[in-house]
């Protein structure tokens, strides 16, 4: 499984999540030291994570209020958004449940419909590659 069917970035402090794993998923963090590497962990994605990006803590959207709904649309991609911009992303719109999670909590959705890319089992996000990105200041 890939993790952008459990988990996309949404804004600069907010993640959309599959609950099912939010609190049992593990991250090892690799640093680069002089010409050796040093590897840590595991630890919590989401304490990694945050630290990774530089904010105290993530703020998670998931992906349904009941297990049923949840694994429905973890299924067919609502954790698979693209960020076009900080609180700006593309979903399917047939997650419907998830699309008005995000929205409650500030994110600006963009639905598509998505049914021909859906069915090569991808989302919005997997459905993207960038040829080239401006540096972070």
């Amino acid at each position: 499984m890939h993790l952008d069917t459990i988990c996309t970035m949404v804004d600069v402090d907010a993640i959309v999540m599959f609950p099912a794993v939010a609190d049992t998923l593990e991250a090892w963090t690799v640093t680069a030291l002089d010409e050796s590497v040093h590897v840590s962990g595991p630890e919590p994605f989401l304490v990694a994570a945050a630290k990774a990006m530089g904010v105290d803590e993530l703020r998670v959207v998931d992906t349904g209020l009941d297990p049923v709904t949840a694994e429905r649309e973890q299924w067919d991609d609502g954790n698979n958004t693209l960020a076009l911009a900080p609180g700006l992303v593309v979903a399917y719109e047939r997650n419907v449940v998830t699309n008005q999670a995000l929205e409650s909590a500030g994110i600006e959705v963009v639905r598509i419909a998505g049914s021909e890319l859906g069915s090569g089992r991808g989302g919005p996000r997997c459905m993207s590659c960038p040829v080239l990105r401006d540096p972070v200041a």
